[in-house]
């Protein structure tokens, strides 16, 4: 995948069944995928063995010892599923977790159709308020494919930590 440099560390946070950690780790990074579910981290662990793939069930705000580690994260669907209430407290922890001027790439929920949360949209004012505090807005962008259901609902933000 082109998100990050060549053989980088990436954090998948709520990672679910782990696809797109997987796809990260075939491409040649080492990959940690995060998630509260102990259910979705066996399943994850039972559906991808990977050499440069770790599945670890975590708090996501409760790890420490991670801090400043990552040289990128990958964030698709984790906003959307914690509510307004963590946001803040969500992207400043991911601006603790990289290393200075580390990436991060979130797929974001703008122009949600249904507003029936969950999932929760950001409208694109409310993230770059949220994420300008700590990163550096380099692109936003429609995706190029999307599932049916969600075609014209994300946008795909590359971001720099300040």
């Amino acid at each position: 995948m082109e998100f990050f440099a060549p053989a980088s560390r990436i954090l998948v946070p709520g990672c679910g069944l782990g696809h797109d950690a997987l796809a990260f780790a075939q491409a040649g990074h080492k990959v940690e995928g995060w998630d509260l579910s102990s259910t979705a981290i066996e399943r994850a662990n039972d559906l991808h063995d990977h050499p440069q793939l770790r599945f670890r069930e975590m708090d996501f705000f409760e790890n420490e010892e991670a801090e400043g580690s990552f040289d990128g994260i990958f964030e698709h669907t984790f906003l959307c599923a914690i509510g307004p209430e963590n946001w803040e407290r969500a992207i400043a922890k991911f601006a603790k977790l990289l290393r200075p001027r580390g990436q991060l790439f979130a797929i974001l929920f703008t122009h949600l159709k249904e507003q029936d949360p969950p999932p929760w949209q950001i409208q694109s004012h409310v993230a770059l308020e949220l994420f300008g505090k700590y990163f550096e807005v380099e692109t936003i962008s429609t995706p190029k494919k999307s599932f049916a259901d969600r075609k014209g609902e994300e946008t795909v933000w590359r971001m720099k930590r300040l």
